[in-house]
Formats: C-alpha cells, sequence, structure tokens
C-alpha cells in the first residue's frame, strides 16, 4: 500500500511537473522541441524541429503555446550558444505559424510558400518576411534542407522538410504518429488527396531513416504507415 501511494504521488507530482517546452535529441545537428496546446478540450503534443549549423539554428514552425515563444530562443541560446537565424513554416496553422508576429517584431527572418502567405493574410494573420523557394537545396553553416510540396492533405499547404545528410524527414501535420488513433483537424485540408500526397512523398524518399509526426509520439516507427491507414478510415 505505501510503494502504491508513494507511486502515486510521484506520478502526480511529475505530471504537475511537466515541462511546457520538451527539447530532445536526434543527433548532434537536429532537435525535436515538443509543445502543448489543447484542441477539443483535449491535451496534445506538437512536435517541431531545429536544425545547429556552424553559423546559427534555424527553427522549423513555431511552438504552439505561444507563452513558449521566448523560452524557446533563451533554451537553444543556453543550449547551444548560438543565434536564431531564421524560421519556416510548414503551414498556415496556429500551431506551426503562430508566431511569426511574435518573432517578425524580433527580427528574425521568417519563411513561408506564397500560398501559406495567401491563406495567412486572408485569415487576418501575419506573414512571413521571406518567401520560400520549394525544392531548393538551402545550405547554411555546413548544413542542408529542402522544403517539399508533395500536395494537399492535412491542409491545402501543408509542406516537409528533407534532411539529405541525415535522410530525416520532418513531416508536420502531413504525417500522423504512430500513435494517432483518430485523422485530427481537417476542416480546411483535402482527405481525398491525402493518400496520394504522402505516395508522392515516399517515391521522392524511399528510404527514410526518420520521420517525425506533428504530434503526439515522434520516437516511434512506422508514421507513413499509420498515416494511410488513418486516412482511408
Amino acid at each position: 500500500m505505501y510503494w502504491i501511494g508513494l507511486f502515486f504521488l510521484f506520478s502526480t507530482f511529475s505530471m504537475a511537473q511537466e515541462s511546457p517546452l520538451k527539447i530532445e535529441q536526434i543527433n548532434p545537428k537536429l532537435f525535436v522541441y515538443t509543445t502543448y496546446n489543447t484542441f477539443d478540450g483535449q491535451k496534445y503534443a506538437a512536435n517541431a524541429v531545429y536544425l545547429v549549423t556552424k553559423k546559427g539554428v534555424v527553427i522549423f514552425d513555431t511552438p504552439w503555446d505561444k507563452t513558449q515563444y521566448q523560452p524557446l530562443l533563451d533554451s537553444i541560446q543556453a543550449k547551444h550558444n548560438l543565434p536564431v537565424l531564421a524560421i519556416f513554416t510548414s503551414h498556415w496553422h496556429e500551431d506551426r505559424a503562430g508566431g511569426f508576429d511574435f518573432y517578425n517584431k524580433k527580427g528574425i527572418p521568417t519563411y513561408a510558400t506564397a500560398q501559406t502567405n495567401s491563406i495567412l493574410k486572408a485569415n487576418n494573420k501575419a506573414t512571413s518576411t521571406h518567401e520560400i523557394v520549394l525544392n531548393k537545396l538551402y545550405k547554411i553553416g555546413g548544413e542542408k534542407f529542402k522544403i517539399e510540396y508533395f500536395g494537399e492533405g492535412h491542409s491545402l499547404d501543408n509542406t516537409t522538410v528533407w534532411f539529405p545528410k541525415y535522410e530525416i524527414l520532418n513531416g508536420g501535420c502531413l504525417v500522423k504518429s504512430a500513435e494517432a488513433n483518430d485523422i485530427g483537424f481537417i476542416g480546411d485540408g483535402n482527405v481525398k488527396e491525402w493518400p496520394t500526397t504522402i505516395n508522392k512523398l515516399e517515391q521522392a524518399h524511399p528510404a527514410i531513416k526518420r520521420v517525425i509526426p506533428g504530434h503526439d509520439e515522434w520516437k516511434n516507427g512506422d508514421h507513413l504507415k499509420r498515416t494511410k491507414e488513418i486516412i482511408k478510415q
């Protein structure tokens, strides 16, 4: 009985102390950062990635929790002692581009596709200061990445990030977690085209070592497989 009570005490304390910003290392250059928010009354984790280069750090997507906009910058500075060079977004939703206004005012270059900026503007949201060139191999401080658009899915403008040196794909919300139980928000997406989009992605990258989904558990595999299962239901 004592151990049960002790376990409950520590579990409750751990849950209460859960950090609103979690940073985990994939390799010496790539990190997943996770923030949290609620949708339909349920708490979800939003995964994003940042890349450490010799010149500074590149962030892909802004925190879902607006209280973590500054703590993310502070954490990166404390952990790597490097400036944030730019922020790229994968699509227009709040969990990806919601921090544009904050980071624009900080003077950090922000990037989005022309399509994403068009949707942001139509919804009276802050747009990026720079435009993404799709399929361009960006080279920054000895690191490389490519922003790709394979078609509509979770949203009409969802893009992915490919890191060729590491064969790692940041799938954003186009890719569901292997542990996902439902399709999530599809209010302005295209479920009919989603399978075709995933097929194009897999054809472009037949050998992917790791995929990072937009939400929930990211360390397991089979995220693309689970995505195809869910969108066909």
